[in-house]
């Protein structure tokens, strides 16, 4: 009989880990289990305590059992590099996107790990931003937890990937919400031209557009119900076995990818 493989897939976000345990087994997928850790400003570490008891801390590695994170846009900065043949050297974009960062946000690229989404010939790239620090912190909880830890992507990167053969067919706007902060990307055909950090306010959404949304090319993926938007502008993810987009929406990012 073969054992079930264990994920443990955590979102970030500015004020709370939410954590979903997915077991796999010969195609199938079901969440086991769901919890979310808040905290405070300055917190974090008695949260990840908190998720590494709630895994099960253990001593010996488990070999079956693996962990990946989707981070939040309160600790991932964005930028979207203009198109020039000299993204194609890989030595010259990383050079070019670390100046462009500390002129922009005015802090030492040095202390953030570069990702690059795929580079497409005559396209502006998108560049995150990872913090040395944090890639640090998740390497020591999956040490201290047993597991291995397989992957740490951005949430904008996640939603991108996930829903990409939805967005190549259109133009327009996507809007992705998590916590008090929103990420608007505008696109030509999942093409991204521009790359904008907003406030965002769930209890304020009735400024969203809601009629012919999908029409106008407008997009949504977030982690609260927006009651005030089209239905049909939400990028949506599948039902699963203990997963219910409509009434788990909190971990809608954790999940993003799985279903």
């Amino acid at each position: 009989m073969r054992t079930e493989r264990v994920l443990y897939r955590v979102h970030l976000s500015a004020d709370a880990l939410m954590v979903c345990e997915v077991h796999a087994q010969r195609g199938s997928r079901r969440v086991a289990r769901k919890a979310r850790f808040a905290f405070a400003a300055g917190e974090r570490p008695a949260a990840m305590q908190a998720l590494g008891e709630w895994m099960g801390v253990a001593p010996q590695r488990r070999p079956r059992e693996t962990q990946q994170w989707v981070l939040g846009t309160s600790d991932v900065r964005y930028l979207l590099l203009p198109w020039t043949p000299d993204l194609a050297d890989q030595a010259l974009r990383s050079a070019f996107a670390a100046a462009l960062f500390e002129q922009q946000f005015k802090q030492d690229p040095g202390l953030y790990a570069l990702r690059f989404a795929r580079p497409v010939y005559g396209c502006a790239l998108l560049a995150a931003f990872v913090p040395q620090s944090l890639l640090a912190e998740l390497d020591a909880h999956a040490v201290a937890s047993g597991v291995r830890l397989v992957s740490t992507a951005p949430s904008l990167a996640t939603v991108w990937d996930r829903f990409g053969a939805v967005l190549q067919r259109e133009t327009g706007e996507v809007r992705v919400m998590e916590g008090d902060r929103q990420i608007i990307v505008r696109h030509v055909r999942g093409r991204m031209n521009e790359v904008l950090l907003r406030p965002f306010d769930a209890a304020g959404d009735e400024a969203l557009p809601s009629s012919h949304a999908t029409e106008a090319g407008f997009r949504f993926f977030a982690a609260v119900p927006l009651s005030h938007a089209s239905a049909g502008a939400a990028l949506p993810l599948a039902d699963g076995d203990g997963f219910l987009a409509t009434q788990d929406a909190a971990y809608a990012f954790a999940l993003c990818g799985v279903f």
